[in-house]
């Protein structure tokens, strides 16, 4: 658990970096509060509806802040970290991806808890507006 979070911290950087900090690395505050309540939805109410929860394209209106991308986020480590989710490039692919993967559910279900502790720790680097 401990090596796969120190593992995944630079890809979390790297990648709210290029998805949803501005130019003077800033992110919305809100982001940082999807980060931290990803890891205890998943652990009370389980995986697949923790995810459908943040799977949320549906939303339009004004709101430029999307809990979706927490997921592109997430599933962008875990391809980094050899976790084959096809359809990468849409915003629903690591739902689409436990759905067909269910009997892989408990390693990828920590995997995405590290995923989600690295990137709560990365939002620390990037100054809340």
């Amino acid at each position: 658990m401990k090596d796969n979070i120190n593992k995944y911290i630079p890809h979390a950087l790297q990648y709210i970096k290029q998805t949803i900090a501005n130019d003077a690395d800033e992110v919305d505050e809100r982001y940082d509060g999807y980060a931290a309540s990803l890891g205890p939805a998943i652990i009370t109410s389980g995986l697949l509806p923790a995810i459908a929860f943040y799977t949320d394209i549906h939303r339009g209106g004004d709101s430029t802040v999307k809990r979706y991308m927490i997921l592109n986020i997430i599933t962008s480590i875990m391809i980094s970290d050899g976790v084959n989710i096809q359809n990468s490039n849409t915003n629903n692919s690591l739902l689409h991806h436990l759905n067909i993967a269910a009997n892989n559910t408990p390693v990828l279900k920590s995997k995405i808890l590290d995923a989600v502790v690295a990137l709560k720790l990365a939002f620390r680097n990037f100054k809340q507006v």
